[in-house]
C-alpha cells in the first residue's frame, strides 16, 4: 500500500525540523507538514489550496516570528534571493 507521506525537509540542518511537500503527480493530492525547532510552530495540511497557505505561513513565521536568530537570518537570505528572482523575470 502506497501512503502519502511528506518527504522534502531540512534535514540536513535540523534533522526532523523543517517544511516536508509531497504531490506524485498531477492527480494525486499534495501533502505537507511543517515543524519549527523553536516549536512553536507544527502544522499539516492536505490538498494543493492548503498546502500553498502552509508554505507561505511556514516562510512567514520563520522570517518574522521566529525566536531563534540563525533561523531567522537563513529565512531573510532566502526571502531576499526569492525577490532578486522575482524582480529578474518582470524586466
Amino acid at each position: 500500500m502506497k501512503t502519502l507521506a511528506p518527504s522534502i525537509n531540512e534535514g540536513r540542518l535540523w534533522p526532523g525540523y523543517g517544511l516536508r511537500v509531497r504531490k506524485d503527480g498531477n492527480r494525486a493530492v499534495a501533502v505537507a507538514d511543517a515543524d519549527c525547532r523553536c516549536g512553536k510552530f507544527s502544522r499539516s495540511a492536505s490538498g494543493d489550496v492548503e498546502v500553498e497557505s502552509l508554505v507561505i505561513a511556514y516562510g512567514r513565521h520563520r522570517r518574522d516570528d521566529c525566536p531563534i536568530p540563525e533561523i531567522r537570518a537563513a529565512a531573510k537570505k532566502q526571502y531576499e534571493a526569492l525577490q532578486r528572482s522575482l524582480s529578474k523575470r518582470r524586466k
